[in-house]
């Protein structure tokens, strides 16, 4: 992968609190951040029967009709998750992705780290040329976002 962003977040909840909802890919939009640059999710759900482990499938659908598969490489509960994407559907931009959770216990709470390596993959579009200029930012801004919401809701219960 070309490119490398990564943010933490402390989250005043165990890491199992933490874990159920991010494990849930139904429970994706209730913390994605919605303010970005990115086009966030308002469904997520499963691809198959399977719901957890390695090869489970998450699927995506974002505001603007994209519409991403993901699938788990990595399942230690309750202390990492890792999925790639594997397509996405009406994307203006082909993109290889893979997104690493990590949780730790840190005092009364957990911080969790969420690293996305990213490379664009094909042309060289206006769009394309913006994204490879911006992208880390953007993808900074999303993760911090989404991290901000995240603890917002576990913490919430």
């Amino acid at each position: 992968m070309a490119n490398r962003v990564s943010y933490s977040e402390e989250i005043k909840a165990t890491p199992e609190q933490v874990w159920a909802v991010l494990a849930n890919v139904t429970r994706l939009p209730d913390w994605a951040f919605t303010e970005g640059r990115f086009p966030y999710p308002v469904e997520g759900r499963y691809g198959s029967e399977q719901h957890e482990g390695p090869g489970t499938l998450w699927i995506g659908v974002s505001a603007d009709g994209q519409i991403a598969t993901q699938k788990i490489t990595e399942w230690d509960p309750p202390k990492k998750l890792t999925y790639e994407l594997q397509q996405t559907e009406n994307a203006a931009l082909r993109m290889a992705q893979t997104c690493t959770f990590d949780l730790e216990t840190v005092g009364n709470g957990t911080r969790i780290v969420w690293t996305v390596d990213w490379k664009l993959i094909g042309g060289w579009s206006l769009n394309a040329i913006l994204i490879r200029l911006t992208g880390n930012s953007v993808f900074e801004e999303m993760i911090a976002g989404s991290l901000e919401n995240l603890k917002r809701v576990v913490e919430g219960g």
